[in-house]
């Protein structure tokens, strides 16, 4: 096996004309994400969560699961009503 010379380019994208990681905005590629346009993710001081979904989920036991499964009131849809016949038509006789 040879030796091989080469070494990679600290900054390929020119030669490449690959996007910028870094999110720097170019003409040839005007729609680009980088990560300058991917927000700063800061969450604000004073927020917080109203429930903890988990902590919820782990005090459910399974006599509370089965009064929930049991108070469901699952929505039906109407029932059409039956075709009927108009006014004054007679009913026909097999």
């Amino acid at each position: 096996m040879s030796k091989s010379n080469y070494t990679p380019r600290p900054n390929r994208e020119p030669i490449t004309r690959e996007t910028d990681p870094a999110g720097r905005w170019s003409a040839k590629f005007p729609d680009m994400i980088g990560y300058k346009n991917q927000g700063g993710g800061k969450v604000p001081a004073d927020y917080g969560w109203n429930t903890n979904p988990k902590q919820w989920q782990e005090e459910m036991t399974p006599e509370n699961l089965a009064t929930e499964y049991r108070n469901l009131k699952v929505p039906r849809l109407p029932v059409p009503a039956a075709a009927a016949l108009p006014e004054g038509a007679k009913a026909e006789s097999k």
